[in-house]
C-alpha cells in the first residue's frame, strides 16, 4: 500500500476515537473544529485525566490491600506517562500534519510496489502484535477482577481513590466497571494516537532511505547500460541530473528526521522511562509476592512484555533508520561517476565528494537530545532494568 493510504487510514481511526484530525487535507476526513467534536474531545480527555488523578490519589493516600496498592502505583505511573505522551502529540498537531505531508511526498515517485508491500506487512505485524500484548494484559486484569468477585471480594481492574477497598456497594461496583471501560478506551487512544502512530511514521521513514538507496543504485545500472550503447555524454548528463535529484531527496530526509524528533521525540523518550521504571515495579510484584494467582502473574507478564515490545519497536526502528541512512554514502560513491568521460567525471566527482561527505555524518535519533535511540540502547535499558530489579530484590530478601 502507498504511504498516502496507510497514513490516511490511520488518521481516520485517530479522528473517530476523538483525538482530532491529523490529516493535512482537512476536508477529507472530518472537521475537528466543530462544537460537537470539541465537546466530545473535551469530555473524553477530561474523563481520562480525572481517572489518572484518582489513580495518583490511590497510590499516594489510598488504603488498599497489598496487591491493589501495587496495581495503583503501577497504573498511576504508567497512565501519567501515557497522558503526557498523548498531550505531546496533540499539542504538535500542526507539526504532525506537515510531517505527514512531507513524508508522503519525498521519494514518492521512486517507490517500488514490492518494497511497499513488504513495508505494509511489517507495519501490520508491529501494530497488531502491540495491540494484542496491550489488550492481552488488560484482559488479564479483567479476568483477575472476575476471579476476585467469584471468591466473594469485589470486581476491580483500575485501582482509583474512590471507591475505597472496603466499599462493595452497587455504586462502587458500577464505578469500577465504568473505570474498566474507560481503561479500554484510553488504551485504544494510546495505541492509535501515540504509540502506533509513532511506529508507523518510523517504519515509513526507514523505508524512505531504502527507496533512496535503490534509486541511486538504479542510476548506476542505467548509466552503465547507456555507456555500453556509446551514449557517454547523454549518460553523464542523466547521471548528473539523477544524482542531484537524489541529493535533494537525501537533504529532505535529513530535515524530516528533525521533524520526527519534534513530533514524536517526547513519546520515545518517555517510553524509555516508562518501560524501565514500570518493569522494575511489576517484576518485584512477581518476585516478592507468594500469593499471586496464575492470572495475576499473566497480567503482570503481559504488561512487561507490552512495555518492552513497544520500546524495542521504537529503538530498533530508530536504529534501523541510522543504519539505512549510513548506507546512502556507499550508494552515492558507487553511482558510476568514475566511468564517465573526463570533463563530466571531474564535475561528478566533486558532486559525489560533497554528497558522500554529507551522507557519512551519522543520523542518530536521540531521547532528551542525549540518549541515542539504537539497538544498543535497547539492550542497555534491558540490562539496567534487570540490574535495578536484582538490587531491590536482594534488599528485600
Amino acid at each position: 500500500m502507498k504511504n498516502y493510504h496507510i497514513l490516511k487510514g490511520l488518521c481516520k481511526r485517530i479522528f473517530f476515537i476523538g483525538s482530532g484530525n491529523f490529516w493535512y487535507e482537512d476536508e477529507v476526513i472530518g472537521n475537528d473544529n466543530s462544537i460537537l467534536y470539541k465537546m466530545l474531545k473535551y469530555i473524553l480527555f477530561s474523563i481520562y485525566g480525572f481517572m489518572t488523578l484518582l489513580e495518583i490519589m490511590a497510590a499516594l493516600i489510598g488504603e488498599f490491600s497489598e496487591d491493589e496498592k501495587s496495581d495503583s502505583v503501577t497504573f498511576a505511573v504508567s497512565h501519567t506517562i501515557v497522558m503526557i505522551k498523548i498531550y505531546s502529540v496533540l499539542s504538535n498537531k500542526e507539526s504532525v500534519k506537515k510531517l505527514i505531508h512531507d513524508l508522503i511526498k519525498v521519494c514518492e515517485i521512486h517507490e517500488e510496489e514490492s518494497l511497499m508491500k513488504k513495508k505494509y506487512r511489517i507495519i501490520k505485524i508491529n501494530v497488531v502484535a502491540y495491540f494484542i500484548t496491550v489488550y492481552g494484559s488488560a484482559a488479564c486484569f479483567v479476568f483477575e477482577g472476575v476471579r476476585k468477585t467469584l471468591e466473594g471480594s469485589h470486581f476491580v481492574t483500575v485501582v482509583t481513590y474512590y471507591p475505597q477497598f472496603g466499599d462493595n456497594s452497587l455504586t462502587a461496583t458500577v464505578v469500577r466497571i465504568f473505570m474498566t471501560i474507560i481503561l479500554f478506551m484510553l488504551l485504544l487512544t494510546m495505541i492509535m494516537t501515540v504509540d502506533g502512530f509513532t511506529v508507523v511514521n518510523l517504519i515509513i521513514f526507514k523505508y524512505k532511505f531504502i527507496t533512496l538507496r535503490n534509486y541511486i543504485d538504479k542510476l548506476r545500472i542505467n548509466f552503465e547500460n547507456e555507456l555500453k550503447e556509446n551514449k557517454s555524454k547523454i549518460a553523464a548528463k542523466k547521471l548528473t541530473k539523477g544524482l542531484i535529484d537524489g541529493i535533494i531527496m537525501h537533504k529532505e530526509l535529513l530535515r524530516l528526521s528533525k521533524e520526527i524528533d519534534k513530533a514524536f521525540g517526547t513519546v520515545m523518550a518517555l517510553q524509555l522511562c516508562q518501560s524501565s521504571g514500570s518493569a522494575v515495579s511489576l517484576l518485584l510484584q512477581i518476585a516478592l509476592s507468594d500469593k499471586l494467582t496464575l492470572v495475576a502473574e499473566m497480567k503482570i507478564c503481559f504488561f512487561v512484555v507490552a512495555l518492552f515490545f513497544l520500546l524495542g519497536v521504537f529503538l530498533c526502528n530508530a536504529g534501523e533508520i541510522t543504519y539505512q541512512a549510513s548506507l546512502v554514502s556507499e550508494s552515492i560513491f558507487y553511482c558510476g561517476w568514475h566511468l564517465s568521460p573526463s570533463p563530466q567525471q571531474r564535475h561528478l566527482g566533486k558532486l559525489v565528494l560533497l554528497a558522500g561527505a554529507k551522507a557519512q555524518q551519522p543520523l542518530v535519533m536521540k531521547a532528551f537530545k542525549m540518549l541515542e535511540l539504537t539497538y544498543g540502547t535497547f539492550l542497555l535499558v534491558v540490562r539496567a532494568t534487570y540490574s535495578v530489579f536484582a538490587l531491590f530484590y536482594a534488599q528485600n530478601q
